[in-house]
């Protein structure tokens, strides 16, 4: 599948949430119950597909007499795409590393113990917590299509 197409069917399926709704009603048509879980990816829905089905269940179990509805379905997404939170995470990890970069840049050029920067411990820690940030930096652009 080429990125172009992939990219395409991503953003169809973030653009819409998923919503499940349970509904116990009685022989009037009265609503004697109801459960409703919206704004769920479609791949949660899928994972937890047994789970609405299960309370389902239960809910057809405490009221045997009368008619438990199941219905789902999707609408439009509201505010941002997840494809647009995903670029806004990259963008903004990029920007927490950029950060602790000048730092530390500073913080060598400023130095003027005895000792050099290297062996200080906070540079230590400091250095640490970039690398830590970058492997997270890469991992998010492994996950999202960071184009750029």
């Amino acid at each position: 599948m080429t990125i172009k197409l992939q990219q395409a069917i991503s953003s169809s399926v973030s653009d819409v949430v998923h919503w499940f709704n349970i509904k116990v009603i009685d022989d009037s048509r009265a609503i004697i119950e109801f459960v409703s879980w919206s704004g769920l990816k479609w791949e949660l829905r899928l994972k937890y597909d047994w789970y609405f089905k299960y309370r389902a269940a239960l809910l057809q179990v405490k009221y045997p007499r009368f008619e438990v509805q199941v219905q789902w379905g999707n609408e439009p997404a509201k505010g941002k795409t997840l494809e647009e939170l995903r670029q806004a995470k990259i963008i903004a990890k990029k920007a927490t590393i950029t950060k602790y970069k000048n730092k530390l840049q500073r913080a060598k050029e400023t130095w003027s113990d005895i000792f050099p920067i290297e062996d200080d411990i906070h540079y230590i820690r400091s250095v640490e917590k970039i690398n830590r940030l970058e492997n997270e930096f890469k991992q998010l652009k492994k996950k999202g299509v960071g184009n750029e």
